[in-house]
Parts: C-alpha cells; sequence; structure tokens
C-alpha cells in the first residue's frame, strides 16, 4: 500500500469507491490502455474519485506542454525552499528571466488554477499501471493542495 501515511488515510477514506474500480481492474487478464485507474481529488472538500482508463488519464489530469521543463522543474524545487513569490522573483531576475517569464505564462495559462502534471509524469504513471497490474494492485493518483502522488494499491486490500 502507499507508504505515506497520509496517502493511507485517504485512500481509507475512499476505500468503497476505490473498491469499485479495483474490481473491474481485476477482470482485466492482461494490462491495455483500457485497464481502469483512480484518481483521488481532495484538493478540497469533499474529496471526490474518478476512474479513468489509464489511456485517457488525460482527460482527467491535465498534461501541461511546459511543466517538464527545467526552468518550471527549478520553479518548483525553489517553491519549497524559499516560497512561491521569492523563487517566481529568483527566476524572473537570472539569466534566463525572459524565457522563464514566457514559460510561467505559458503554464499558468494551461493550468488555469488547476493542478497539471507534465508528459513525463503521465508516461510514468502508465508505466507504473503495468506494474501495479502485474502486482495485483489498483494504480491511482492523488491530488492534494498542491502536490500529486502515485501509488499501487492491493486490489485484494481494497475488496476484502
Amino acid at each position: 500500500m502507499a507508504k505515506d501515511s497520509g496517502i493511507q488515510a485517504l485512500v481509507e477514506s475512499v476505500r468503497d469507491e476505490l473498491a469499485d474500480i479495483a474490481r473491474k481492474a481485476e477482470t482485466q487478464a492482461s494490462w491495455s490502455l483500457a485497464l481502469p485507474v483512480a484518481v483521488i481529488d481532495a484538493r478540497k472538500a469533499p474529496t471526490r474519485v474518478h476512474e479513468s482508463a489509464i489511456g485517457t488519464i488525460g482527460s482527467v489530469l491535465r498534461i501541461s506542454r511546459t511543466v517538464d521543463h527545467p526552468l518550471i522543474q527549478q520553479l518548483f524545487v525553489l517553491h519549497e525552499e524559499v516560497g512561491p513569490e521569492n523563487a517566481i522573483q529568483f527566476l524572473l531576475n537570472g539569466a534566463d528571466g525572459e524565457e522563464f517569464a514566457e514559460l510561467w505564462e505559458e503554464y499558468r495559462e494551461e493550468a488555469k488554477g488547476e493542478l497539471v502534471w507534465g508528459a513525463n509524469d503521465a508516461a510514468a504513471f502508465v508505466t507504473k499501471s503495468k506494474a501495479c497490474h502485474e502486482d495485483g494492485e489498483l494504480a491511482l493518483v492523488a491530488l492534494v493542495p498542491g502536490h500529486l502522488y502515485s501509488c499501487g494499491v492491493p486490489i485484494r486490500a481494497l475488496t476484502a
């Protein structure tokens, strides 16, 4: 199960909804892009659970064209270290300030206040879903304020 106790508690709070998706995933004899996965959106109350085929996960979680860029990745690191305003100012005033300004504007337009993930994260989740399926787990993404986590939860733990 997810190692983080906060994610474990979140999974437990929506166990019934996840169990329904897990049962569908369990019926899939082999992995395919039609494999059901879960998205838990706990960014605001009430927590919602969405089901998606792994092949259409981008329709549930917006995929950003800019989030994988090194300057935006640097922003995320700095955000944790010095806070959002200082991180933005640092990058705007840096050697790549003009490029960052353009990327930042594009990122804000893409996200429109919603959490987005990059194509690299989405591709990694597709790969993770295959490993989860082979291990008898339901692949899921959990959205919490400011963060996105992915993990696998044993189907038997959800359906027992």
